[in-house]
């Protein structure tokens, strides 16, 4: 194997035992020592990589929201219409949670570390606006080509199904019999359906005020 080669998997096994370090024991839990036990590196080298578990949780988060960055852009290209796009999201969204929890999990842990850390919290914002401007552009597009036609208008959108994104994770990570519901997974792709097929029959909306 090559030098490179062999520093891209180093690179790879390191990203990979932080991921599962800070999953696993949580921020507060994790130490650079176990994740330099758990990469199989020492702790010099791993400090080569991540001045600190700041930088540390923030490179993984990153990792993570680029993977949802192309994932939601791939589904919006692959999609033919509304109701085609809401089983494909959904069904990632199941893979994720029955496969790989830690993902969610991750995000969550950014969040409440973001409260005290200004480089996890300049990651999370900025990693949010181009998820949130991928899924707007992947609707734009959609929307153009007439395979939907949104409820709303489609910045707000994006802003909705970003949202919903992140709560059903959080939900479902928590509530496991609720991920395990094939009706529960049924009606959120209705929901989604709905949003994105545009208004069939006019009604009295509330005003700003009547929140």
């Amino acid at each position: 194997m090559s030098q490179s080669k062999k520093s891209a998997e180093k690179s790879k096994r390191i990203l990979a035992a932080a991921r599962a370090t800070l999953a696993q024991k949580g921020y507060a839990g994790t130490t650079i020592n176990l994740v330099a036990m758990e990469a199989g590196v020492s702790r010099g080298l791993l400090h080569y990589y991540f001045k600190n578990k700041e930088e540390m949780l923030a490179t993984v988060i990153k990792n993570n929201m680029q993977l949802s960055v192309r994932l939601v852009s791939d589904l919006l290209e692959k999609s033919g219409s509304a109701a085609d796009f809401a089983a494909r999201l959904v069904a990632a969204l199941r893979h994720v949670l029955q496969n790989d929890p830690d993902f969610f999990h991750l995000f969550f842990e950014g969040w409440a570390v973001a409260r005290q850390s200004t480089v996890v919290r300049q990651t999370l914002d900025e990693l949010f606006g181009q998820f949130r401007q991928a899924m707007s552009n992947g609707l734009e597009k959609a929307k153009n080509n007439k395979k939907i036609n949104p409820r709303l208008p489609v910045a707000s959108t994006a802003v909705y199904l970003t949202g919903l994104i992140d709560g059903l994770g959080l939900q479902m990570i928590t509530e496991p019999d609720l991920a395990a519901n094939d009706n529960t997974w049924r009606d959120v792709a209705n929901g989604i359906t709905d949003l994105l097929e545009g208004d069939k029959v006019q009604v009295d909306r509330p005003k700003a005020e009547d929140y």
